[in-house]
């Protein structure tokens, strides 16, 4: 049986917003926030990691391919895009950023 796609951050709110009052919500939150963080953490020292050979590198490309389509790990690199672009408006003495892609 394959699973169900995966709930962004505001799928997530939403959720908690119906059921404040039930503390086994609560309890599920809490614990798909620390399993959101652990991903968090693999993306993170994702491209340190090698990739092995055989068939445990083909696990490891399914794991990797899963990880890139997490919606906290699209979410975090969202982000972090937003506050690398440059800013509206230039404050005196900053020059603009060249960006390198």
């Amino acid at each position: 049986m394959p699973f169900k796609e995966p709930l962004t951050a505001d799928q997530l709110r939403t959720i908690r917003l119906r059921q404040p009052w039930n503390p086994d919500v609560i309890a599920l939150l809490w614990e798909i926030k620390r399993l959101r963080s652990v991903l968090l953490r693999l993306h993170q020292v994702s491209g340190d990691l090698k990739r092995p050979a055989s068939l445990m590198g083909e696990i490891y490309d399914d794991l990797m391919e899963g990880l890139a389509a997490e919606p906290c790990v699209i979410e975090r690199d969202q982000m972090t895009a937003e506050l690398l672009e440059q800013p509206r408006k230039l404050r005196k003495g900053m020059a603009l950023r060249s960006r390198s892609r």
